[in-house]
């Protein structure tokens, strides 16, 4: 997976989220300290949120910020850019203690 087809999976993913929670793209840039035009562009994939912002608006939508990522083969963030695949595999690695330690994940 290069970096534009996980920017568009990551936009995806963030859509489909807002949907099932049933809130609003305001609903979702208020929590998150964004505009509505910005959770416009990011969910047409025009737009990457910073990590920060991507776990405010998982928070928004009440899923786990990993929820909001593509699944990625360690071979496949290879493909990123550095900083996208060190932020992938530490969310992951966070994701993989929690559920190592009892927790849902």
């Amino acid at each position: 997976m290069n970096e534009q087809e996980f920017n568009k999976t990551v936009a995806r993913l963030i859509r489909e989220a807002r949907t099932r929670a049933g809130v609003t793209q305001e609903y979702v840039g208020r929590q998150s300290g964004l505009t509505r035009g910005s959770i416009t562009n990011i969910e047409s994939g025009t737009q990457t949120p910073p990590l920060y912002r991507l776990a405010l608006i998982a928070a928004a939508v009440d899923v786990d910020p990993a929820d909001l990522l593509p699944p990625l083969q360690l071979d496949e963030a290879s493909g990123l850019a550095a900083r996208h695949a060190a932020d992938v595999a530490a969310v992951w690695a966070q994701v993989s203690k929690k559920r190592n330690a009892g927790g849902e994940g």
